[in-house]
């Protein structure tokens, strides 16, 4: 059974969340087919499994797998009818929207197995405030978020990382809202500094400085183009203690103050 949703608009920013919600299935769920599909939806497996026919292709898709349907998408989809899945699903559109799965390389994905990372965006969905003038705007930052997960797990990571160098980079993904310090991990883990910074760097072609800070200003961008948050505030969420460093930090790496890069995609959407 499938819960009750909203609908939100907000004058014409380019991105519209449509809903936000779960289902269950049975084995007598009937097939869903559609044709030139309007919107898009990305759904997640929480348990179960089903099948999906999608422009020609086949999946089985299972337990912590992900699939998209397609804007212009010809699709059929049903439960397997001895394990029925049970989803978490949003629906969206909107020029923003094209624009991140072409960015991220995700405009032609149909099916991304096995990534139980991504169920927290779906969770996060559930949580936009349909009552907020903002809504479409929390919901664009946290599709932003998940566009850049999903393309990483597909195109970003080495398939074997030393151990080391994977609990650091997951230290580093997990602080981009927090203050981290490359010695204490070192020394939890009794190793150098040095050591650490060479192999992460032979990992990731950058220093995990570099790594973190990049983190933080992707999530700055986006703050700036979805959020309603200051740039004081901004600097204080992801950990800057002085907001003046931050702004000049932002301006060093994107070639704009954050004022200045907010009021430059404002413009654009006037315009």
């Amino acid at each position: 059974m499938t819960s009750e949703y909203s609908i939100s608009y907000e004058n014409d920013f380019p991105f519209v969340l449509y809903a936000a919600t779960e289902t269950s299935t049975t084995a007598r769920t009937p097939v869903i087919s559609r044709t030139n599909y309007e919107h898009c939806t990305v759904e997640f497996i929480r348990s179960g499994a089903g099948f999906l026919e999608i422009d020609g292709h086949s999946f089985h898709v299972k337990q912590n797998g992900i699939y998209f349907l397609t804007p212009g998408s010809t699709h059929s989809y049903w439960p397997d009818r001895d394990d029925p899945w049970y989803k978490l699903f949003f629906v969206v559109d909107g020029e923003l929207m094209r624009f991140l799965l072409k960015a991220y390389k995700l405009d032609s994905v149909y099916h991304i197995p096995d990534c139980p990372e991504l169920k927290k965006y779906f969770e996060e969905m559930f949580t936009v405030n349909y009552n907020s003038r903002t809504s479409n705007q929390q919901a664009a930052l946290i599709f932003h978020q998940f566009a850049e997960e999903a393309s990483r797990i597909l195109y970003g990571l080495p398939s074997k990382l030393p151990e080391e160098v994977e609990s650091l980079k997951l230290c580093l993904d997990d602080s981009v809202e927090k203050t981290f310090h490359l010695e204490e991990f070192a020394l939890a883990r009794n190793v150098s500094e040095a050591h650490l910074i060479r192999m992460f760097h032979a990992a990731f072609k950058v220093t995990p400085y570099d790594y973190l800070m990049s983190r933080k200003m992707e999530s700055a961008r986006r703050l700036l183009l979805y959020s309603t948050l200051s740039v004081k505030e901004i600097a204080a969420r992801l950990a800057f203690s002085d907001p003046y460093y931050f702004s000049n930090y932002f301006k060093r790496r994107n070639g704009l103050s954050p004022r200045s890069f907010r009021a430059r995609y404002l413009n654009r959407r006037e315009d």
